[in-house]
C-alpha cells in the first residue's frame, strides 16, 4: 500500500509547522525578558518613583528602592521597626510580572500631590505547551513632591 500526499496537504502541513515554530519562539522570547536590561528613569515626573521603586525591588537594589519613598513612609517604617527593603529575597525577581502605569491624576487642591494608577500583571504558566493565564492587580498610589523630587507616599512594595 503506497500512500501519496498531494501538494495541498504538504502546503497545509508546512503552514501548521511554521505557525507552531513561530508560537514557540514568541513564547520563549517574551518569558525571557528580565530586569537586567531595564534602566531607571530620570525624568522629573510623578510616575518616575513608581517605576523606579518597582524596578529596584525586582532587582534587589535596596538603596535605589528606599530613595523612591517619601520621608513620611520611611519614618513610619522606622517607627514600626519594619524595613521592607531588608528582606528583598521575598520578592521573586524571576517571576513573570509586568508593571503598567495607567494614569497619573493630579490632585485638584494640591499641585504637589498626584494619584498614579497602576496595574501589575502576573503570568502563570501552565499546560504542556507553555500556555497560561494572566491576572492583574490594580492599585492607586499617592505620589508627592518633596524637596528632592517626586516620591511614593504609599506603603506599596510590589510584593505580588
Amino acid at each position: 500500500m503506497n500512500i501519496q500526499i498531494d501538494r495541498f496537504t504538504w502546503v497545509v502541513i508546512l503552514i501548521v509547522a511554521a505557525l507552531l515554530a513561530a508560537a514557540v519562539v514568541t513564547v520563549n522570547l517574551n518569558n525571557g525578558q528580565g530586569t537586567d536590561t531595564l534602566t531607571y528613569r530620570t525624568a522629573d515626573e510623578p510616575t518616575t518613583p513608581v517605576y523606579n521603586a518597582y524596578l529596584a525591588l525586582r532587582k534587589g537594589d535596596r538603596n535605589t528602592a528606599r530613595a523612591q519613598y517619601s520621608q513620611r513612609v520611611l519614618a513610619e517604617q522606622t517607627k514600626n521597626n519594619y524595613d521592607p527593603f531588608v528582606n528583598l529575597g521575598y520578592v521573586n525577581q524571576d517571576s513573570p510580572l509586568r508593571l503598567r502605569i495607567l494614569e497619573a491624576e493630579p490632585d485638584a487642591s494640591d499641585p504637589n500631590l498626584v494619584y498614579v494608577t497602576i496595574a501589575v500583571d502576573r503570568y502563570y504558566a501552565s499546560g504542556p505547551f507553555g500556555g497560561g493565564n494572566t491576572s492583574s492587580t490594580r492599585r492607586t498610589l499617592q505620589v508627592i513632591r518633596e524637596e528632592n523630587g517626586w516620591k511614593l507616599d504609599t506603603d506599596e512594595y510590589f510584593f505580588y
